[in-house]
């Protein structure tokens, strides 16, 4: 059976501009704030492997000052020998990882409901030929069915060479499914910590300053706005426009800021049809022109 639709009556806030970067950013994803884990240490906000240094886990992700601005995080890989019951006193080859959130790895991220475009961060570091290191994002959402969280969407940069100084890196999110996320999860890692990954000594990765990038960015005015009433949203096509005045224009954009559809005949004030059946599944920005004021909401295509 599928969900009653909701009617959602918003108080729309009035736009000056299309603009990026507006949305919540990962907390402390420029590593400026640390705390003490033993006598190691892990960014604010973050967990690593070093938060089982009594177990004997070797210090392997650091604070540092060789950074793009103030301070950075540096990742290794090394060989090293762990007891049990994490280890089996065996020499082995390890590789710093650093995770968004808890120290609990059965359940990692944080709670995050947003759909960036573009993960973005300044990189620097020595490969070892036949090693790897990556910057992993990773949006989930609860599936109450299986249980368990489906990937929404993801973006991976995979450190395939060595690079000197720092570089920014960009890479786009590659969406799956259509639906908001509920859950952020960032892995950092120095080598494929993975299951079945290889890891070689000799990694000194250096991250810095990651931040995303999105479509559309809202602007607040203090000043009297205009009524419109969305429903339903999220919609499988059909969404009625409501507004208590007349609307001039009426344009949507896609995820990618691109501008889908536009109405520009005037539609007087009531309930009024849009109809976005033939469009591809997925987070849309519906804009309104009216009393010369310009209004915009997020609305889901299923």
């Amino acid at each position: 059976m599928k969900p009653k639709n909701l009617i959602l009556t918003i108080v729309l806030v009035c736009l000056v501009e299309l603009n990026v970067n507006a949305q919540i950013q990962p907390p402390n994803a420029g590593f400026e704030n640390w705390v003490s884990v033993g006598a190691f240490q892990n960014p604010e906000n973050w967990s690593s492997f070093n938060n089982f240094f009594s177990y004997g886990v070797p210090e392997m992700s650091f604070k540092t000052a060789d950074s793009h601005s103030g301070f950075a995080l540096r990742l290794i890989s090394d060989t090293a020998t762990i007891p049990p019951p994490l280890g089996t006193n065996v020499l082995d080859t390890l590789a710093g990882y650093v995770f968004l959130g808890g120290a609990d790895m059965n359940n990692p991220g944080i709670a995050y409901t947003d759909r960036p475009v573009l993960m973005k961060a300044f990189v620097k570091g020595t490969i070892i030929s036949g090693s790897e290191a990556y910057i992993i994002a990773t949006l989930r959402k609860w599936n109450s069915i299986t249980n368990t969280r489906d990937q929404v969407g993801q973006a991976m940069y995979f450190f395939a060479n060595s690079i000197a100084t720092y570089t920014e890196v960009s890479v786009a999110f590659n969406y799956t499914l259509s639906v908001l996320p509920d859950t952020l999860e960032i892995k950092l890692m120095g080598g494929n910590v993975g299951p079945g990954g290889v890891i070689k000594p000799g990694n000194e990765i250096f991250i810095d300053d990651i931040s995303f990038t999105f479509p559309v960015g809202i602007k607040e005015e203090n000043s009297d706005q205009p009524i419109v009433t969305i429903s339903p949203n999220p919609t499988s096509g059909k969404l009625i426009v409501s507004s208590l005045e007349k609307i001039n224009l009426i344009e949507i954009y896609n995820i990618l800021g691109e501008k889908v559809l536009s109405v520009n005949y005037p539609i007087q004030s009531g309930s009024n049809e849009i109809d976005l059946t033939n469009y591809h599944r997925g987070v849309y920005f519906l804009k309104t022109f009216c009393s010369g004021k310009t209004n915009t909401e997020k609305i889901v295509l299923q």
